[in-house]
């Protein structure tokens, strides 16, 4: 199991930061585990958030702190800095994420945007669930795993509890995308997010695009009417 540790987390507005972490990756790792991850110490990359009506919302940038390799498997420690739509360093926090025996695994509460987990402050949270897993090859018509994850933490009388789940993902097509890194050959993945906590239970659809070589570069997050929300974009890899 993977984890995720959160501090300063201001309210702030945003969408579900739907599979931040199928990021970028080099060619000397993909053919030992994955092609969905850069499992390399020193990498960095970032997206850019924009409403559905093409404006820059915010970023996120990540780096790769540190990898460490048992046989052919491989962890990963990633520190991700988040920026408001004015430039402004909002939150920041650290994950690791896996690849274990070609399959890349990672928990589901990674994927969460920061401001919807404000509430637990600096409580210690405790994780079970599914982890997100990717095979190292994808296909059209594939139908990967469903997701799952609760995060709950209890400070004297206070109780609170978030679920989210990731269900009905679908490997549906081939498809060209451009981002201002360059034009890529991808997969399209749909999937449906669910998220319960007290005062909110939202379901939204998304859609991923994945490139061999960098991972996810680009994703669409829909309302429940099936309306674009907003989208990220691939902006930056070193």
């Amino acid at each position: 199991m993977v984890g995720v540790h959160l501090k300063n987390l201001p309210m702030t507005r945003g969408f579900i930061s739907t599979l931040l972490l199928l990021l970028l990756f080099s060619l000397d790792v993909s053919s030992q585990c994955t092609h969905w991850f850069p499992f390399n110490e020193g990498s960095t990359f970032e997206y850019t958030f924009f409403s559905k009506k093409d404006k820059q919302t915010g970023r996120v940038s990540y780096v790769v702190s540190e990898v460490t390799k048992q046989g052919g498997n491989f962890t990963a420690e990633v520190d991700a800095t988040f920026f408001d739509k004015k430039d402004k360093n909002y939150n920041e926090f650290s994950f690791q994420v896996e690849c274990v025996g070609g399959t890349y695994r990672a928990n589901v509460s990674n994927f969460i945007n920061p401001t919807l987990t404000e509430s637990f402050g600096s409580m210690e949270v405790n994780y079970s669930g599914d982890d997100l897993v990717m095979p190292k090859e994808l296909q059209v018509g594939m139908e990967l795993p469903d997701a799952n994850s609760t995060m709950q933490a209890e400070m004297g009388i206070m109780n609170i509890k978030m679920e989210m789940r990731i269900t009905g993902r679908k490997v549906i097509d081939k498809v060209q995308i451009t981002t201002p890194i360059k034009t890529f050959e991808t997969y399209k993945i749909t999937a449906q997010e669910h998220i319960k906590m007290t005062m909110l239970n939202r379901t939204s659809s998304s859609t991923y695009f994945y490139a061999e070589g960098y991972g996810q570069v680009k994703s669409e997050t829909y309302d429940k009417n099936g309306k674009l929300s907003g989208y990220m974009l691939l902006t930056k890899f070193e």
